[in-house]
Formats: structure tokens, sequence, C-alpha cells
């Protein structure tokens, strides 16, 4: 019988304390899987469709781990394993784990979440002018229930007038709960994903696509006393707003997919707050596969104490 881990890598060199998504593939006769470092049990998943995965909340001590994962027939009898060896680093990345969601996402189990190590989390409230995450009340609840430090974004469409956006946003998340002085600033996400956003900033001049994102930012800065954060990419900025600096005093969200150290970012920018890097990681307590994955650049006590009081505008 044949099992195999395809992630991480064999050798792979991970820092610890970061949740760590294992995957891998078992022939059919293989129906469950159970992972192990060194003597330690990390946890199981049944194989479906001959893939397996598993989320482990990160090793907390520096050195080599023996990584086994062992194949279970329907007898519960181990008829395969496969070994792999992991570099914890023991020398902190700094970088704090969260997640986004979405109404995707459907019902997330934030203790759940929590438990696994994921720190902080923003979730999906509005879209243009009248759309509403209908997920959003549950998760910006229960996101503070659960001790996930939260935050609320919204997707901005460039054709819609930036004004009737902002108040779409701000009135939405106060008629559940308002932005408190321990959540997150308010992210704007500014990407040109799908085709059809694509085609509303390319029928803006650039000047117009620079009032419009101010104008949204001016609203909602005005009226929270928050900076908000910016969410985009490389590819976004050097297509749709090269050169432009209005916006650089704001923290930056970047995505940028990549198993890299440190992301891509607008040259606009000196450094980023929080990375996007993977659209693939496997979260307890969601059910849908592949979420978003995010880091903070900072421990956690940097985000309590640095980021969110330098935000707030007296």
């Amino acid at each position: 019988m044949s099992i195999i881990i395809t992630n991480p890598p064999d050798s792979s060199t991970l820092v610890r304390g970061i949740p760590i998504t294992f995957k891998g593939k078992a022939e059919s006769e293989i129906i469950r899987v159970e992972l192990f470092a060194e003597q330690y049990y990390l946890g199981g998943d049944d194989v479906e469709s001959g893939d397996w995965v598993l989320t482990y909340p990160g090793f907390n001590k520096s050195g080599v781990r023996r990584i086994k994962v062992v194949g279970l027939d329907h007898n519960g009898s181990r008829i395969a394993s496969r070994e792999i060896l992991l570099i914890v680093s023991g020398v902190s990345s700094g970088f704090e784990p969260g997640i986004d969601v979405s109404d995707y996402d459907k019902l997330v189990n934030w203790h759940q979440v929590r438990s696994a190590g994921f720190t902080f989390a923003f979730a999906k409230a509005t879209e243009g002018r009248t759309w509403r995450a209908n997920t959003f009340p549950r998760n910006w609840r229960q996101m503070q229930g659960a001790g996930v430090i939260r935050g609320a974004y919204h997707f901005f469409r460039p054709s819609v007038d930036p004004q009737e956006q902002a108040r779409n946003f701000l009135d939405y998340v106060a008629s559940i709960e308002p932005i408190q002085p321990e959540d997150l600033p308010p992210a704007l996400d500014l990407e040109h994903f799908p085709d059809s956003v694509r085609r509303e900033w390319d029928a803006l001049s650039k000047a117009e696509r620079v009032k419009r994102v101010r104008t949204w930012i001016e609203v909602v800065e005005t009226e929270i006393k928050r900076k908000p954060i910016i969410y985009t990419s490389f590819g976004f900025w050097d297509s749709f707003m090269p050169g432009v600096k209005d916006f650089s005093k704001y923290p930056l969200w970047v995505a940028h997919y990549t198993n890299k150290p440190k992301p891509l970012i607008p040259k606009e920018w000196s450094t980023w707050a929080f990375w996007q890097y993977t659209d693939t990681t496997e979260v307890p307590g969601i059910p849908t596969p592949d979420e978003d994955g995010n880091r903070f650049n900072g421990s956690l006590s940097e985000l309590i104490l640095a980021l969110l009081p330098s935000t707030i505008i007296a």
C-alpha cells in the first residue's frame, strides 16, 4: 500500500508556533490516516478520494521532528506508513497567524479556530453600494466571544459611488456592533478580480481611481477615528495605481501567495502589516476547504499593543 505526505516537503524548515497544514495521498485500501511526531499523536483524518489533510497548531520547541503518517484499513489495521523530517526553527518569525472569511465559509466554529492557534481574523461585511454578507453578523459577534481579534472588510467596486459604499459598510457594522478600540481597523479590499471588477477599474483614469478610493477612506476615517487598512497586491497596484503614494501611510494588508519568507509588496509602501500568504490553509472549525491564511508582521503582543492603538486618531 502507498501513502505519502505532499505538504510540507521533506526537510522543510518551519517556524515554531505557526499552524502547519499536512496534506497527502493514499491508495484506496487506506480509509484513515494518523499522524505522529515521534511518539506523540498529532491527529487523524479520513481519506476522501485518495486525499487526506490535517492542520496542527504548531510545534512549541525547536529542533528536528520526525513526522510519521500511518494508513489504516477498514479493520483499523496499520497497512502503510511514510516518514519525513521537519526542522523547527528556534527563532521566532514574529508572524502571528490569522485568517479571513466570507459567505463562502458558511458556519464557522470560532472557538475551534482560536484553539487551533489563529489569533486574528477579518470577515467580509459589505461590497459595493448595497451588498451585505449574510454570515457577517454571526462572525462579528462570535469572533469576539471566542477571543479572536476581529476585523471587518469592504470589497470596493470602482464604478459605484464611494460615499454610498462607505455608508453601506459603516451602517451595517454599526447595526450589529460598532467597531471597538480593541478591534482591528476596517479594511478596504482593492483588487482586480473577477474580470467584471477589472473592467470597472479599466474604465476610470488613474486620477479618478485615486479620488474614489480616497473618498471611501476619508468617510470611514472621519466617522470612526481609525486609519483603515488597505488590502491589495503588487499586481493590482502596479497595474492601476503605479506611483500613487497617497495611501502609503495606511497599514498594508498584502496578498502574495508564496512560500518565500517575505511577500512582494507595492513599492509605494516600505513595509506590510498583514500578509495573505496562501489560499490553501485547512482551518479546524471551518467546513469548507482551502482557507485564506494570513500573518501579522509581529507578535501577538505587538498586534495588541502597537498596531491597534496607533491606528486610533485623536
